[in-house]
């Protein structure tokens, strides 16, 4: 499904084969015997969720062990930190990002080596690709991941220092390195990582889709009165006290059951739903030649794995058009997309907890290929 529709890397479990002691690195889960009896021994490996960003700079602490093999965990807030970050410039957002593309940016290496990166922030982690694992020192572990492109094994490393433009970045102190082409076989275009929550959760980051810059702003001196409507965002934590996945306490893009949605730059479409709200959604919906209803309905039945295009949905009072959604995951089922957020100036305040959303377009334009890629 990933190599389909962009999605972000969203691991859902992890299995811890081996570290080097002392590593700093968070453990997902504790399910076998032997892994417990690592964790008891205060090895801690990291949790990398998927579902679509790194670096040195800020070391955190590992989970205690038992913290790690707890059977429940209530939500985590991290603490805000007590040192802002350096603010990097601002970034070019890439023509087809919000249109059927993803949100790239290039990061650097302290070598000078520039790499393309997926930014995504359904990701709790950073992942790199395995071709750059030569220059990545010693290997402290390995984890299997399963993302909604299958699992994969994955070499754990300390983090790298990244930089955007002259700027370091802060993020987490471990990495995982995967074959990230597996998880984005269809990108079309060389990508050596995907940016996560570890990073990006440390910066106030604006995605200004009408002028097509990405902003990394002060988060002590905004505006909110000029950013649209607020939106209280619950970074949640697992297992691992260093990654997050951004939540906000929201229905999905078509109602359903769940009462909480991810917000999701490294989902190419407008969003992930429940199944049975994309049948209700469905209805009346069936258009154009009899290969095209037959397409339509197989998407909607669930029987083939592709986007559903719908002609409108109400989210939050407001009505937008040419919507284009696909099932979600049973365990997480509401995932609010890039293309549905290039429809508002988006201010994504990490620090702060809280997301600004000011509406700019309600449909699609005539630059949007999601359909195209989903498929």
């Amino acid at each position: 499904m990933l190599g389909r529709l962009f999605y972000p890397v969203r691991i859902l479990a992890t299995d811890c084969r081996h570290a080097a002691e002392g590593s700093r690195i968070g453990l997902a889960t504790a399910g076998s015997k032997l892994t417990r009896a690592i964790v008891t021994l205060g090895i801690v490996l990291p949790l990398l969720l998927l579902s679509a960003c790194v670096a040195d700079v800020s070391i955190h602490p590992p989970l205690s062990a038992e913290a790690a093999v707890g059977a429940q965990r209530q939500p985590a807030r991290p603490t805000e930190d007590p040192i802002r970050p350096l603010l990097p410039a601002d970034v070019n957002i890439n023509q087809d990002a919000g249109h059927g593309g993803l949100l790239y940016v290039t990061l650097r290496l302290r070598s000078g080596e520039e790499l393309l990166f997926v930014a995504d922030t359904g990701s709790p982690g950073t992942l790199l690709d395995k071709r750059l694992e030569p220059g990545l020192g010693q290997r402290l572990g390995t984890t299997t991941i399963w993302t909604l492109s299958g699992k994969q094994k994955g070499g754990v490393y300390l983090a790298p220092k990244f930089y955007l433009g002259a700027t370091p970045l802060m993020g987490g102190s471990n990495i995982v390195a995967v074959d990230v082409k597996q998880i984005l076989p269809r990108a079309g275009r060389p990508i050596m990582g995907i940016l996560g929550m570890d990073c990006l959760r440390h910066y106030c980051i604006q995605l200004d889709f009408e002028t097509r810059k990405m902003r990394f702003l002060d988060p002590d001196h905004l505006n909110p009165g000029a950013l649209g409507k607020a939106f209280p965002v619950t970074l949640s934590s697992d297992d691992n006290a260093e990654l997050f996945k951004p939540l906000i306490h929201h229905g999905g893009l078509l109602g359903g059951t769940g009462t909480n949605s991810v917000i999701d730059t490294g989902c190419n479409i407008d969003g992930m739903v429940e199944r049975a709200a994309i049948k209700r959604y469905a209805a009346g919906s069936y258009a154009g030649s009899f290969t095209t209803r037959i397409k339509h309905f197989l998407a909607v039945e669930g029987l083939v794995k592709k986007g559903v295009a719908l002609p409108q949905c109400v989210w939050d009072g407001n009505t937008y058009t040419n919507i284009t959604v696909e099932k979600a995951p049973s365990d997480c089922p509401n995932w609010i997309g890039l293309k549905f957020l290039a429809r508002h100036l988006v201010t994504l305040d990490f620090p702060k907890e809280v997301m600004y959303l000011k509406r700019t377009s309600a449909g699609l334009d005539p630059g949007d290929t999601s359909m195209k890629k989903a498929r």
